[in-house]
């Protein structure tokens, strides 16, 4: 009798490298406010919608192909209430939600620290209008939901090599 698992049966996502994973992870994280700065600079400039704009759609697909793809992947083992998983799993989602909040706090503390030094070093004036708000705002709920799970997808180890 033969046993098979059911990581040999699953989709070629369920077998990405470690490394696939982590370029995804950036690529995710990177294209929604790339998109944003992307948008901002040519916007100041004379070229057409024509020329840019498939640069911009390129950037925020990145962030929602990068999104399905990691969620398929993890599938609901970064959920914390973790019915369902054995001690490995659990201690890789703990791990997952640890990394989040340190990146997370990382982004905080840079994001509070580059405005200190605006205001107080250089002494500018830092005004938020409607645009950079909305597109903080979108950047946030986008992004910080998929962090514990692109964390996760980030520091899951390979799968052995079948024998």
């Amino acid at each position: 009798m033969t046993h098979s698992s059911a990581k040999q049966h699953g989709s070629r996502i369920d077998r990405l490298p470690q490394r696939f994973r982590r370029v995804i992870a950036v690529m995710t994280f990177v294209g929604l406010p790339g998109m944003y700065v992307w948008s901002a600079f040519w916007l100041t400039t004379s070229v057409s919608n024509l020329t840019w704009g498939p640069v911009s759609f390129l950037l925020i697909g990145a962030t929602i192909a990068g999104s399905f793809v990691l969620y398929r992947f993890v599938r609901d083992r970064a959920n914390l209430p973790g019915a369902g998983l054995d001690e490995r799993q659990r201690q890789l989602r703990d791990q997952a939600w640890v990394l989040s909040y340190q990146v997370l706090a990382a982004v905080v503390v840079i994001g509070v620290g580059v405005v200190t030094i605006l205001v107080l070093g250089f002494g500018r004036v830092v005004t938020l209008d409607a645009t950079i708000v909305g597109a903080a705002a979108l950047s946030v709920a986008v992004l910080i939901p998929i962090l514990p799970v692109a964390a996760l997808a980030w520091i899951e180890p390979d799968a052995p090599a079948d024998a």
